[in-house]
């Protein structure tokens, strides 16, 4: 699998709703693939590539923590496994036809806290047979449940990708949205009168879309991404009584890593995610994954990140066989929640349909068994 395709955890609080999730969880203080080829022994792609970004991408990727500054709407750890969910431009990338899964259980032990569940698949347009297909097209759909809060999100796909002599470059677009629910009589209300809370929330549609670009070679990319692009309010009950703290959150995001080959059986990746976010009424703090992976033998892959929101993570992730693959997740919280919660467990499931062994003989893909 491609180790460099990938996600992060579901929606933080903050971008929710911070004053209702303290409502049902009181007591408790709130602090609160690859690329698509040689990244990952594990991606899947013919050997059109060649092997370097310009140097003036690699800068952009330098100066990202400088000029970055907030925390998404949607995460994973294992953000390196399925950047579909965050980019639309990496539909196709890894030239096969992908199917992922993803379920995410946040803050175990804690009533209550996000649990999310995704499914995805992405694929090039045109036949298998050519040697490089500019149109793909994907759609996903997630569930995720946050308190009283249940929102499903779908979203269909497409990508154009753009060959040029030492990199691709591929533009994306996506569009769907959000069926929102919440059932506040199970909420106990400080002040039983509030309008914002009168009545329950069902299914309310939020139509959204989003737009991003990403660029890579057989050992590098860089993504640059904007998933959501509209603010709409999750609660909206008529014209006249309109919760706006509680409100979808543009985010902005930006990442990028690279391959060492050290030798034939032993590979290294770094890689980074950072993410900003701000709405009309104010700015989330700046988030971002730094990762390090090992990749051993092209089949297994052992890597570690830290989070700046305070936390560790530890990933586990193997190429069962040519298509399938498995990963698993840890998260460890060191902030003030780390008391109540048994961290976050996360499992990725992967698989690939290819009809052309050639994709696998890149060495960002996994090899033949």
């Amino acid at each position: 699998m491609d180790f460099m395709n990938g996600k992060y955890s579901n929606k933080s609080l903050p971008l929710i709703d911070v004053s209702r999730f303290v409502l049902f969880l009181p007591g408790v203080p709130l602090v609160n693939e690859f690329i698509g080829s040689e990244t990952l022994p594990y991606i899947r792609r013919k050997p059109y590539a060649p092997t370097s970004l310009p140097f003036l991408l690699w800068l952009v990727i330098l100066l990202l923590p400088l000029i970055a500054s907030a925390q998404s709407d949607q995460h994973y750890t294992m953000f390196m496994y399925n950047k579909l969910l965050y980019n639309p431009a990496y539909t196709g990338s890894r030239d096969v036809t992908s199917v992922n899964a993803d379920y995410r259980d946040q803050w175990n032990n804690i009533d209550g806290a996000p649990k999310t569940a995704n499914i995805s698949i992405d694929a090039p347009v045109g036949s298998y047979m050519k040697t490089f297909r500019k149109v793909a097209v994907g759609f996903s759909l997630t569930n995720e449940t946050l308190g009283v809060e249940n929102n499903t999100t779908f979203k269909a796909y497409y990508a154009y990708r753009i060959k040029f002599n030492q990199f691709i470059l591929s533009l994306g677009l996506s569009g769907g949205g959000d069926l929102y629910s919440a059932n506040y009589s199970k909420l106990h209300i400080y002040q039983p009168n509030d309008p914002n809370f009168a009545a329950n929330v069902s299914n309310n549609f939020l139509p959204n879309f989003g737009a991003g670009a990403y660029c890579y070679d057989d050992k590098s990319y860089i993504s640059l991404s904007a998933p959501n692009m509209l603010q709409d309010a999750y609660d909206k009950k008529n014209d006249n009584v309109n919760n706006n703290i509680a409100r979808q959150t543009r985010g902005i995001y930006m990442g990028g890593g690279h391959v060492f080959t050290l030798n034939e059986t032993f590979k290294l990746l770094p890689q980074i995610l950072i993410r900003y976010a701000s709405e009309d009424a104010y700015t989330l703090p700046v988030n971002c994954d730094f990762n390090i992976s090992a990749i051993f033998m092209d089949r297994f892959l052992l890597g570690a990140t830290y989070r700046t929101d305070k936390s560790f993570e530890g990933i586990v992730h193997i190429q069962a066989t040519e298509r399938l693959n498995v990963g698993y997740a840890y998260d460890y919280v060191i902030s003030a929640l780390n008391g109540y919660t048994g961290g976050t467990h996360e499992i990725v499931l992967g698989y690939d349909i290819v009809k052309d062994n050639s994709k696998f003989q890149t060495p960002r893909f996994i090899k033949k068994f």
